[in-house]
Order: structure tokens, then C-alpha cells, then sequence
């Protein structure tokens, strides 16, 4: 790594002379006499405070091979016990097909004494399919510091992302360096204020640089998705100008040609099985194109056994896929486009980029970024997820849409098939769509000491697409099991007859026909008396409730899976001879308009008709997304839901 170094150097020079806004520092070697580091002021509240991190991604031809070298240099402050425990236990990744060249760690007294870890400490573990170096520091104490380096040589990827934050510990320094040989040319990106200096020749190498100074922990937050707000570097190979200075290379119209043809591709051999397995459909009874997306997917989904880890050379050859009835993702997706291409239904192939991770890009083509797959449908301009058997069109995981999307639109030059690859919105359903509703109708025993509710839970959209897997793969007693965890959530009873569930076939997703839930249920824990009064627990009846503190300040925006509306309407019949002392407890009202549209709100209000009070709830999220500067709104409004779950209803005697 010397002359890397030396490298850096020059690089860091010259960068001040051309942009002195740029103040990367020269990375910190492993020294031979290493002593403690003066306390950053602004982390002392930390556990654990990162002084270091320190990333080189470095590409090196050997003889006609070329190898990626990964060097990583941490060193860390304790400042407390949970500082000692979080460091417990380090992990290195041993990637398949390479090789750790060096792994040395230490630990650094208060007192300047010096910890090395022996070798004989470093264990190997699998985790979820994954191997590692694993070891824990020795002699860590508060006031200490760990310092650990580590070297990767493995087989190339050129594309590439380096993730620079975490939730638990803040760093005071993180450094990346890319160093290539001169005739490849790469481009990277930083994000979320990382900060990266432009590409530069030295000598044979091409350096390119990037740092951020007083890094802060990201907390995990509710309601928010913390992997898009990281600090991160993305890097891919873009000129191979030993080839050619002007074709740029691994871009998102190459992928997209090259992936539009494995899917879209078939064989002579595979061709009449599909054309019998769409007779077999019968999709050319439907003439509804709708209906033959729907017919399509139900029929895969119900008799072809969807398997990620499925390998073999064939698992995914159509003619065998069929035959076997099972198939990889790869092997299902090119099933649907070559049925979807023969049933005539016009289809694009989308890859999603999830709300919850860190998005595709569109200036920075990083194929590794690339995961999930829906099919999109221009004329019903819905979608479909090939690989998710619990959905069912136009359902996709609720993350993936919202976003943006890579789309491949097929197009055939001659007797050549292409496609044209753009980026757009993947579109939510509307927020009508997707609601989880309740009609609770009450009376009270004769004695007083218990209440009996007619209940129905009516869900529709996402609201239904979480619960309609239990009544499709669990057997029957577990079903029922399910069923009445959902029902306890209105009562806190066990008494409960007469349970019915409607609508409850992942078919029934389609055309959004409401998942119903309903039962009676008998309950003594939402009445108490005292004294002469009966205490009626009444917000008790919309379920548990989120309830949001903010002791720190907040740091993301609000995230939600899916748009959606709670409508609740709660019917009971005051008891002769009693009144209620505080129905205008129930009379909640908390919205935020942008404009003249309210994009989220907490409304209750009742009437009473003679002894009969009807109370009606209105709770709205119609985005997934609400910026920062409308949290304190946001918040108001999920307590406002906690605040009337705790709402208790006096009833007196009428004098």
C-alpha cells in the first residue's frame, strides 16, 4: 500500500491548489507506536466515537489478471460500558473466492500500553450464508481505543458502494480512495454530503478521493427509513480507454438491452410448452386484457413453485420450469414476459428501486443496485410482481412503489428485439385504495358488568394484503388462531363467537374487494364501576395505538409503507337511566392541509339521537412521504389516535 500512499499525497496537493473547498487528509497509517488520540468535545456523550474510518478500494493488473484489493482502518474511542460491549465482537468479511491478506488488530490503553490481539483469537463464522473473520479485542476499557486493519483480494466487480454512517457510533473522520490502473476510468458519486474529489492521473494510476469530518449517528426513527439518508460513495467502471475514450461502458441502455433479451429471449425448444401452457390458461377466451394479466399470474402462482435458490443449468429453462413446476426468479420472470408476449398483453419490464434502501440512480449506473423486478402495464398503468407470490396484481410490496424505476420498454428493430430503457415514478395506488376500517356496534349487559360488541374489521388495499397470506398458506387451526389475535385487538376478550371472515382469497386482491372480519364478542375488561359510576373504555375499542415521544431532536423525514385512511364508526345505546358525563371528550380534531388538500388528519366528533350515541373517526395519511419541516404536525396527529385510545366515558345516573 506504500505507493498508494505516496499517491494520495501528491493527489491531496495538488487538490488544494485547484479546490479549496476540498480538505481531504492523508490517511492515517498503522503505526509502529501508537498512542491515544485527543477527545473530540462533541461526541463525548458517546459510547463509542469512530476516529477513523478509512476505505481503499484499490483495482491492480497482475500479469493478465486483474485483482480488487479492499483495505479498511478503523480506530475507535470508548468512553463508556456500552462503548465496551458494543465491541464485543468484530466482524471481516471473507468474500467467496478470495482471500484476507491481512488482518491485524490492537487495542490502545489510557495509560499508553499497547494490546495486540493474537491470532490464535481470530475464529472463522457463517451467518446467513455468509462467511467472516470474527474476534473480540482484549484489555478494552473506558478512556481506551481499538484500532483494527484489514486487506481483501478478491476477483473484480466494477461496480461498487462504500456506506459511511451507521445508527450506533459517530465518527470524527471516514475516508474512501479509488485507485485504478490509468486505462480504466471510473465514475463515482457521493451522497447525502459525502465528498469526493474529481478523477486524477498520477503516474499510472487513476485516484479518485473522498471524506467527511464530524459524521453523527443516525438513530433508528419510527415512521422513517434510515438507509437512503446515509452517507455513502457509489463508484462503477465507465471507459476502458485501452478500447476506446469515447464509448462509455455499463450503462443503464446497455443493461437494459442485455437484461430485456435473457428475459424476453426464447428457444425453439421452449416455444410450444408456453403455447400450450397459455391454452391451458385459456386466455383466449378473456377479452378483457386485464383479465389476462389476472389469469396469468393466478395460474403460475397457484401451480409453479417459486424458488430463489433453486440452481441447476436448466432452472431456467422454460420446457423444464413447466414440466417440473418449480422455478428461480430468473426462470419466473421469463415465463411471464414470453406469455404475457404471446397473450399479446403490451408490458414493460421495471426494476424498482425500494424506498427503504438506497435508491437507483440515474447518473451513476450501479447494476449491483439492481434487485427487484415488477412488470408494468401501459394500458391499465398498473403493476405486477412476478416473484412475491402473496401479491397478487395490481399489488406490489408496498416499498416498492413510490419510488423511482429503471423501465424497459420493448421495442424490435428487423426481426432483432431491444428495449428502450428510462427512469420514471413508480406509481402508489391512490390512497383510497388501501384502508383498514372498523363498525363496532355496543350494548351493555343488564347488569352492567360486561359489554357485548358486534365487530367488523373491513380492510381493503395494503390493509388487506398483510392478512390475506394467513387464510392462503397456514393450515386451518392456525388460521383460526390468527383470526382471533386480530379480533382481541377491538376487546380484550376471549369470549368471542360467531367469527366470519369474508373475502379472503389473494385472488380477491384484483378488484380490492374488502377483507371482512367480523365477530361478537363478550367483554368485562372495558366496563369498571365506581361507586355509582360506570367507566366506559371506550377508545379502548380502535385497538393499541402508536404513541410518539421525541426526546432528541428528529433527524428524518416521515416514511410510511402505504397511503391509507382508518374510518371507524362506534354505535352504542346509553343504558336507561344513566347519562354520559363527558361525550365531548370524544370531539378530536388535528389536520394538515398542503393547500387546500389534507395530506393527513385525526378527526372525531359524535351525535346522540335519544339514548343512542353514534361516534365517527377519520384518520388520513394520503402520502408516503412527508418532509421534515411537517413532523411536529405528523406527531400531533398519531397521538391524537393514542389520545382517544385512552378516552374513557363517565356514565352517571340521571338525577
Amino acid at each position: 500500500m506504500k505507493r498508494t500512499r505516496s499517491l494520495i499525497a501528491i493527489l491531496f496537493f495538488s487538490t488544494i491548489i485547484n479546490a479549496q473547498t476540498f480538505n481531504f487528509k492523508q490517511q492515517v497509517a498503522w503505526s509502529q507506536t501508537p498512542a491515544i488520540h485527543a477527545a473530540s468535545k462533541q461526541f463525548t456523550a458517546s459510547s463509542a466515537v469512530g476516529i477513523l474510518d478509512d476505505r481503499t478500494v484499490e483495482y491492480k493488473v497482475e500479469g493478465k489478471e486483474i485483482y480488487l484489493y479492499n483495505t479498511t482502518h478503523r480506530i475507535f474511542r470508548i468512553n463508556d460500558s456500552k462503548g465496551i460491549e458494543m465491541f464485543n465482537k468484530i466482524y471481516v468479511p471473507v468474500y467467496k473466492g478470495g482471500s484476507i491478506l491481512v488482518l491485524k488488530a490492537r487495542t490502545i490503553l489510557a495509560n499508553g500500553k499497547v494490546v495486540d490481539l493474537p491470532e490464535d483469537k481470530i475464529k472463522e463464522t457463517e451467518e446467513d450464508g455468509r462467511k467472516f473473520k470474527i474476534f473480540a479485542m482484549e484489555g478494552v476499557e473506558k478512556g481506551s481505543e481499538i484500532e483494527y486493519i484489514y486487506t481483501t483480494k478478491r476477483e473484480p466487480t466494477f461496480f461498487g458502494s462504500e456506506v459511511f454512517q451507521n445508527g450506533s457510533t459517530p465518527y470524527e473522520s471516514v475516508q474512501f480512495t479509488l485507485s485504478v490502473p490509468k486505462h480504466l476510468k471510473f465514475d463515482a458519486k457521493g451522497f447525502n454530503g459525502f465528498k469526493l474529489s474529481s478523477d486524477s492521473l498520477i503516474g499510472d494510476q487513476r485516484i479518485i478521493v473522498g471524506y467527511d469530518e464530524n459524521v453523527h449517528d443516525i438513530d433508528d426513527e419510527k415512521y422513517a427509513e434510515r438507509d437512503p439518508y446515509l452517507k455513502r460513495v457509489e463508484y462503477k467502471l465507465s471507459y476502458n480507454l485501452s478500447n476506446s475514450e469515447d464509448t462509455r461502458i455499463y450503462t443503464w441502455k446497455e443493461f437494459g438491452k442485455r437484461i430485456y433479451g435473457v428475459y424476453t429471449a426464447i428457444t425453439s425448444k421452449e416455444e410450444k410448452p408456453v403455447a400450450n401452457l397459455l391454452e391451458t390458461i385459456n386466455v383466449g377466451s378473456l377479452k378483457n386484457e386485464e383479465a389476462k394479466i389476472e389469469a396469468i399470474e393466478n395460474y403460475i402462482k397457484s401451480n409453479i413453485n417459486i424458488d430463489k435458490n433453486l440452481i441447476g443449468e436448466d432452472a431456467g429453462a422454460l420446457d423444464k420450469i413447466i414440466k417440473r413446476k418449480s422455478a428461480d426468479n430468473e426462470g419466473i420472470i421469463r415465463l411471464f414476459a414470453n406469455l404475457f408476449e404471446k397473450a399479446g398483453i403490451n408490458y414493460q419490464i421495471v426494476f424498482v428501486g425500494r424506498r427503504d434502501e438506497a435508491p437507483l440512480d440515474e447518473d451513476i449506473e450501479n447494476w449491483n443496485r439492481v434487485d427487484e423486478t415488477a412488470f408494468y402495464f401501459p394500458g391499465t398503468k398498473k403493476y405486477l410482481s412476478p416473484t412475491s407470490i402473496e401479491y397478487r396484481y395490481p399489488y406490489i410490496p408496498a416499498y416498492w412503489a413510490g419510488g423511482r424505476g429503471l423501465f424497459l420498454k420493448g421495442t424490435t428493430i428487423g426481426s432483432f428485439k431491444s428495449a428502450i430503457s428510462s427512469f420514471g415514478v413508480v406509481e402508489m395506488l391512490p390512497y383510497q385504495n388501501h384502508s383498514h376500517d372498523m363498525e363496532v356496534s355496543v350494548k351493555f349487559a343488564k347488569n352492567m358488568d360486561t359489554i357485548l360488541l358486534n365487530s367488523r374489521q373491513i380492510l381493503t388495499g395494503y390493509g388487506a394484503v398483510g392478512y390475506r397470506p394467513i387464510y392462503a398458506f397456514l393450515p386451518k387451526d392456525k388460521q383460526d388462531e390468527a383470526t382471533l389475535e386480530i379480533i382481541k385487538s377491538v376487546a380484550k376478550s376471549t369470549d368471542i363467537k360467531n367469527i366470519k371472515v369474508e373475502n379472503a382469497k389473494l385472488t380477491d386482491q384484483s378488484d380490492n374487494k374488502p377483507l371482512i372480519i367480523s365477530a361478537d364478542v363478550k367483554s368485562a375488561d372495558l366496563v369498571e364501576r365506581a361507586g355509582d359510576k360506570i367507566l366506559f373504555k371506550i377508545g379502548e375499542i380502535i385497538g393499541p395505538q402508536e404513541q410518539m415521544y421525541q426526546e432528541k431532536p428528529r433527524q428524518l423525514p416521515v416514511e410510511m409503507p402505504y397511503p391509507h385512511t382508518l374510518k371507524r364508526k362506534i354505535t352504542f345505546e346509553i343504558p336507561v337511566g344513566y347519562r354520559v358525563k363527558n361525550l365531548n371528550d370524544l370531539n378530536i380534531s388535528i389536520v394538515h392541509k398542503d393547500g387546500e388538500e389534507t395530506t393527513m388528519g385525526f378527526v372525531s366528533n359524535y351525535k346522540q339521537v335519544a339514548k343512542v350515541v353514534t361516534i365517527d373517526i377519520y384518520e388520513s395519511y394520503t402520502k408516503t412521504h412527508f418532509p421534515l419541516s411537517e413532523f411536529e404536525e405528523f406527531k400531533k396527529i398519531i397521538n391524537a389516535s393514542a389520545d382517544f385510545n385512552k378516552i374513557t366515558l363517565v356514565l352517571e345516573k340521571e338525577k
